[in-house]
């Protein structure tokens, strides 16, 4: 039986809305609190302040573009409501796909908020090995990533999961 459409909305409003708290509360810390970097872990994590004008990761962060943030943020939003219409209309949804893209839709809305609000998104999150560091992000790019494991292996392995339907 599928699940009534309350009922997803409800998982979706949820799910989302604790990313997006948690994701605009650290990142206030972070720009109001976090004035030097922050060892975590020795050798392996640490808390700095870092702010991404380029899209996930860092990735065209550098250059000029006048339209970029305006350019990032509409991408964003059309991604966003491509994936709440699959959630809406799909009719084999699991409910780990559904949380996944809760959790994807959840972090994206966090980082618009950065980019409507500051013309950037606040990273602080360092994850590294020796030399070797992962670029900085924050808790919607761990959602955002969380959520796309958990639908590749929703997709990759359809029989473990129970279907809505």
């Amino acid at each position: 039986m599928m699940i009534p459409l309350k009922q997803r909305l409800m998982t979706l409003v949820l799910i989302a809305a604790v990313i997006v708290l948690l994701d605009q509360a650290t990142k206030y810390l972070v720009v109001h609190y976090l004035t030097q970097r922050v060892v975590i872990i020795p050798g392996f994590l640490d808390l700095v302040s870092v702010y991404n004008r380029g899209v996930a990761f860092g990735m065209f962060n550098n250059g000029q573009c006048i339209f970029r943030t305006t350019m990032l943020t509409v991408l964003s939003v059309v991604v966003f409501l491509i994936l709440f219409f699959v959630y809406l209309f799909s009719k084999d949804m699991t409910r780990l796909s559904m949380v996944a893209l809760s959790m994807i839709m959840g972090g994206a809305v966090g980082n618009v908020i950065d980019r409507i609000r500051l013309g950037y998104v606040v990273d602080f999150i360092d994850a590294f090995v020796k030399n070797a560091h992962w670029p900085a992000f924050n808790v919607a790019d761990s959602a955002i990533t969380v959520g796309a494991v958990l639908l590749a292996i929703d997709l990759l392995f359809p029989g473990n999961t129970k279907k809505q339907s």
